[in-house]
C-alpha cells in the first residue's frame, strides 16, 4: 500500500472481487473460455493502475488493504 492513494487500491479491489472463481465464472454459468477472456480483461486493468502507481501491486497487498478499510 505504499504511496498508493485510497481511491486507487479501492479501484484494485474492485479487479481483486472480480478475480474471484465465482466472479470470473459467473457461479458457473460461462465457458472456461469466456472465463480466460474476462481473466486478461481484468489483468489489463490491472496492468493500467499499476503504471499509474508506478510499480506491481500484488493481490495479497490489495486483500491487506481490503481488510484494514473493513476493520475500520
Amino acid at each position: 500500500m505504499l504511496n498508493i492513494p485510497n481511491d486507487i487500491m479501492k479501484q484494485f479491489s474492485i479487479l481483486s472481487s472480480r478475480l474471484s472463481p465465482e466472479n470470473l465464472y459467473c457461479d458457473g454459468e460461462i465457458s472456461k473460455t469466456q472465463a480466460m477472456k474476462r481473466y486478461r480483461e481484468i489483468m489489463r486493468e490491472w496492468r493500467v493502475l499499476e503504471k499509474i502507481v508506478g510499480r506491481k501491486v500484488s493481490e495479497d497487498e490489495v486483500i491487506n488493504f481490503m481488510l484494514a478499510t473493513y476493520r475500520k
